[in-house]
């Protein structure tokens, strides 16, 4: 049986960890295809996204993938598994295309024969919050959906509120900017 939870590797793993953060909120895209495992078995799972291989996460990286800001680590659990494997268990705060998200990520680190730490699975995802808040888009899409008496199938849910929240980060910019009166001419009910 493997021994668990040496305090070197937990330690040795959770530095790789802080790396690999800072290169995501920098989005450091070679410093993050250096953190896995450049096979084709490497599987990384995003909140939708399916990526099989290295080259399909790289191309992933590449591609933008999503805009994240205000980051932060709320809890982290480190689990070694003999002196080269561990689990990475994590849940953060952060703003995804500027909407705040809470969100979980797990990765299974392995030391590989001269290649050292690499993430060969990993997966991410939105941590259910509870029913919708009154104000937030998640509200707005089933508010309007009842309205207009447009069924939203669960299976659909979280795509609508995506193109809402992508719309509303899209519009975010515009409406901070400042119109004097007379720039928005409206019109005058005369009865």
């Amino acid at each position: 049986m493997p021994s668990f939870n040496s305090p070197d590797v937990v330690a040795q793993v959770e530095q790789h960890h802080d790396a690999y953060e800072r290169a995501l909120i920098a989005h450091d895209v070679a410093a993050l295809d250096g953190y896995f495992w450049d096979s084709p078995d490497v599987v990384r799972y995003g909140v939708s996204e399916h990526l099989y291989g290295a080259e399909a996460v790289a191309e992933y990286r590449r591609s933008g993938g999503p805009t994240l800001t205000d980051r932060r680590l709320v809890r982290r659990k480190v689990v070694a598994i003999g002196d080269n494997v561990a689990s990475v268990m994590c849940e953060f705060h952060q703003k995804v295309f500027g909407q705040p998200r809470h969100s979980r990520q797990s990765q299974v680190w392995v030391r590989l024969d001269g290649g050292g730490w690499k993430i060969v699975a990993a997966h991410v995802s939105n941590a259910l919050m509870g029913p919708p808040q009154a104000g937030s888009l998640e509200a707005f899409a089933d508010q309007t959906a009842a309205v207009l008496g447009v069924p939203l199938a669960a299976a659909h849910r979280p795509g609508v509120v995506q193109n809402l929240e992508r719309a509303a980060a899209i519009a975010a910019p515009l409406l901070k900017l400042p119109l004097a009166a007379e720039a928005e001419v409206a019109s005058v009910f005369v009865p």
